[in-house]
């Protein structure tokens, strides 16, 4: 019986002694990736003490954002936006990194009064040929976010 409870006792601890180390190693390497693009940028006070979010807005008025992935997750993004001036829907950029390198990008766009979300190439087209003609129209637009990503987080 005694016997028993021991073995029991040190599969909880090499268990507890993984995730310790699981958890351990995510923090670590979320915060080396996700804490080079946070440099010149000020914390943003969204109260989540786990998921650091940083912001800045350019002399030009551009928004920048970035958001650390949320608990045991590799996932977090980096976003441009055009000035808003009084309008809240703005066209954006989102840059997702990938974990072992790269990136993933999308965009956020406004035609005719609707909303578009379409994720591009980091040349600036669109993935699914359907939304070629609205990315084409946005192109300066995008090209331009792209630029200011690309000289904000040294995008490769």
């Amino acid at each position: 019986m005694k016997k028993g409870r021991k073995t029991v006792l040190k599969v909880i601890l090499c268990l507890l002694a993984l995730f310790l180390l699981f958890n351990a190693g995510w923090l670590v390497w979320r915060t080396v990736k996700y804490g080079a693009y946070a440099r010149g940028m000020e914390e943003n006070p969204i109260p989540e003490w786990l998921v650091p979010r940083y912001k800045l807005t350019d002399a030009d008025g551009y928004d920048y954002g970035l958001k650390y992935p949320d608990y045991l997750s590799f996932t977090g993004n980096m976003s441009v936006g055009t000035p808003a001036e009084d309008d809240p829907f703005s066209d954006f950029l989102i840059v997702w990194p990938k974990p072992a390198g790269g990136y993933t990008y999308g965009v956020s766009l406004t035609e005719d009064g609707k909303g578009y979300q379409i994720y591009i190439g980091a040349d600036g087209s669109a993935v699914d040929p359907e939304y070629a003609g609205i990315v084409a129209r946005h192109q300066d637009t995008i090209d331009e976010l792209l630029r200011r990503a690309e000289a904000m987080w040294d995008l490769e």
